[in-house]
């Protein structure tokens, strides 16, 4: 009997890390763009922004997670799909899990139980000795 054993690659190198890296830069680009000048919804440059924003999720939701990190990313994308919220959006793209502490009854339960989930991703890999 032959044992296979599969060893994830550190969080920091992962395809899902460099995505996210690229959705936090394509959101910090997009608050710098000129607004619409035709009236429409979305400059040409916000509109470049959200094309790259957009191919960073596909990738992450296609790639496997292969870490705590990997799967709590996962997790913060579907998160910023369902809050309405300039400041929660951009706690999300902090990363920031304190952030929604106090604002945990606001939320509905989708949301909930995302923030519960990291919460437990961070809790398991402290026990670990991992990094999230």
């Amino acid at each position: 009997m032959t044992t296979t054993i599969i060893t994830a690659a550190p969080a920091k190198d992962s395809a899902i890390s460099a995505a996210w890296e690229r959705i936090t830069a394509a959101h910090a680009a997009i608050v710098e763009c000129p607004a619409p000048s035709d009236g429409g919804l979305y400059s040409p440059e916000e509109q470049a922004q959200w094309r790259i924003n957009d191919a960073a999720e596909a990738e992450i939701l296609k790639a496997p997670g292969n870490s705590p990190a990997d799967v709590e990313t996962k997790l913060w994308v579907a998160l910023i799909h369902l809050v309405e919220d300039g400041d929660a959006e951009c706690a999300i793209l902090r990363r920031d899990l304190g952030w929604f502490g106090d604002r945990d009854a606001d939320m509905n339960w989708s949301e909930r139980f995302i923030l519960s989930a990291i919460r437990s991703l961070r809790a398991m890999s402290a026990k670990e000795g991992g990094e999230v």
